[in-house]
């Protein structure tokens, strides 16, 4: 039957985006609610997450392979080295190491309210309740993470090449994400 398998496959999809954010809160808020301890760079293995997460009511018959596929499918979100996984991004615990130190492009984005984007102007850019601020590559991608937020989101321009010829440094999380602490009011250009 047609329905029946899109139902079918709209109930994966649902499955799916349920463990990506079970799968999120363990590896970048909560890893000591689910006996999880993460390394400094924030990996875990992937045996210890799956065991973990089948204590879980739903998720008793989760599988290594279930992670490996849900970090496949999310790359931007999800990396796995050695049998060990992690999110990318997105921390509130401490992560020493979150993506390689890169020289970033001219500009990077960065989506957001427009009220916070009016107080940018004179403070800055800060991570509000994480380790690091998130950068977009495109102002598509910054508006789209905007709009979690605000359905008028606003879109900041980070002239991030002048803000590391400064000393600030970037690190790629992900093929169109860089984290950084800070930039300075005078690297950003409000839309």
């Amino acid at each position: 039957m047609p329905g029946s398998r899109s139902r079918s496959g709209s109930s994966q999809a649902q499955r799916t985006a349920r463990l990506s954010r079970l799968v999120a809160r363990v590896l970048r808020h909560r890893p000591e609610e689910f006996g999880i301890n993460l390394d400094p760079a924030g990996f875990v293995s992937l045996d210890v997450l799956a065991g973990a997460l089948a204590k879980q009511p739903g998720w008793e018959t989760i599988s290594t392979g279930d992670l490996v596929a849900l970090a496949a499918a999310d790359p931007r979100r999800y990396e796995i080295q050695d049998g060990r996984i992690r999110a990318r991004y997105g921390h509130t615990v401490s992560v020493e190491q979150p993506g390689e130190p890169a020289v970033p492009p001219e500009w990077l984005y960065y989506g957001t309210t427009p009220a916070e984007a009016s107080r940018l102007a004179t403070s800055g850019l800060r991570p509000t309740g994480r380790q690091y601020v998130h950068l977009s590559t495109t102002p598509q991608a910054a508006r789209e993470v905007g709009r979690r937020h605000a359905p008028d989101a606003a879109v900041v321009v980070v002239f991030a090449r002048r803000a590391a010829d400064r000393g600030i440094e970037f690190r790629r999380a992900g093929p169109d994400l860089y984290l950084t602490t800070h930039v300075p009011p005078d690297c950003l250009l409000l839309e």
